[in-house]
């Protein structure tokens, strides 16, 4: 079982970030989600380990094709914070912006939540 520190600021931008996809969800299993976005806002204000498996167990009760759409979503969603981020930074720099090359992706949700589960494309 991967652990994770949930004094990391980056874990908990992160679970805040899927926090704010679950409540987007909408249709079937939309009070679920809702639940659970609940439950990993706790984590966030609490940063208790109890609380990130609660959490993670509730994540892991959502429907597979939800948990899929969930974790695509909350991936774009992580890439667009860090381009902004980005942009902010050069924005507030005063020294010249150096050339990088592209940004690192950031850590998958599914890992960060402990699902086992490959992740795989939505049937269309």
């Amino acid at each position: 079982m991967e652990t994770f520190s949930l004094d990391d600021s980056r874990t908990l931008q992160a679970i805040g970030i899927l926090a704010d996809v679950l409540d987007g969800v909408s249709g079937p299993g939309g009070l679920d989600t809702v639940l659970v976005s609940k439950a990993l806002r706790q984590v966030v204000a609490t940063k208790s380990q109890p609380a990130f498996e609660f959490a993670s167990r509730a994540f892991n009760t959502l429907d597979p094709a939800v948990r899929r759409k969930v974790a695509a979503d909350a991936d774009t969603a992580a890439r667009d914070a860090i381009e902004l981020r980005g942009r902010v930074a050069g924005f507030l720099s005063t020294a010249p912006r150096k050339e990088r090359g592209a940004a690192q992706a950031p850590t998958s949700f599914l890992n960060a939540l402990n699902l086992r589960h490959k992740r795989r494309k939505p049937e269309a």
